[in-house]
């Protein structure tokens, strides 16, 4: 039976699950009805990031309406026991959609836009990062949805900083290797610079700060989405 669940397409709602049918979005249900060619009566998975995954059946309700309707649960949402944020300078168009993929592949539970003195992109779209974030939770088997925080300047973001500590990767220096560096079990974020990389006095503020412990990712100069990875497999963990 386990292996017969992820035959079926995976969707996430923000609705309860409980009850009565739910309507499902316009998007998905012209996925369900002209991409997946899905029909009345269907079976599809349901979640939305506090109520376990369910399966449900498709009800066609008129020539593009689609709701579903529950029939059990088949996974039970167990809690989250720690936060993994992820402070990251945005990026042009296909590369930030694979470092969002990658971040909510790796488990980041929060992620954070940051304006540095060299980012390339300077304002975000929040509802198409959302969808891409949906999107990946979705396909990944993510039982939970990462929250997308307000873009806002580096030295803001540090300003108001409260708690757990901040992996910053930095490179071209004799900062600690990741690998080496001690993760705590509780929260945890990792912040990864612009595509062209730290100035001079960026490092300085890094240094000053009480929240950043710097650690270095290895010899190799990192694109930015690929630095993500690397200080998520070690952070999440």
């Amino acid at each position: 039976m386990v292996d017969d669940l992820y035959k079926f397409p995976r969707l996430y709602v923000p609705a309860d699950l409980a009850g009565s049918d739910i309507a499902l979005d316009d998007a998905q249900a012209h996925y369900l009805r002209n991409v997946m060619r899905r029909a009345d009566g269907d079976v599809v998975r349901l979640f939305n990031g506090r109520d376990g995954e369910w399966l449900a059946n498709l009800v066609f309700t008129g020539k593009r309406d689609v709701s579903v309707r529950l029939d059990k649960q088949v996974k039970v949402q167990a809690p989250r026991i720690r936060r993994v944020h992820l402070l990251f300078a945005p990026l042009k168009k296909d590369r930030m959609d694979t470092l969002i993929e990658k971040a909510v592949e790796l488990d980041a539970t929060d992620l954070h836009p940051v304006i540095t003195d060299r980012t390339e992109v300077r304002e975000v779209k929040a509802d198409k990062i959302n969808a891409h974030i949906i999107e990946a939770a979705e396909q990944c088997e993510r039982m939970d949805i990462p929250t997308l925080h307000p873009l806002a300047s580096l030295e803001k973001v540090l300003a108001g900083w409260k708690g757990s500590p901040i992996f910053a990767g930095l490179e071209r220096s004799d900062a600690q290797i990741l690998r080496d560096a001690l993760v705590p079990d509780g929260d945890c974020a990792a912040l990864v610079g612009p595509a062209g990389g730290w100035t001079n006095d960026e490092r300085d503020m890094l240094a000053q700060s009480p929240a950043i412990t710097p650690v270095s990712l290895g010899n190799n100069v990192l694109r930015s989405e690929t630095a993500v990875a690397a200080l998520l497999v070690r952070l999440s963990r």
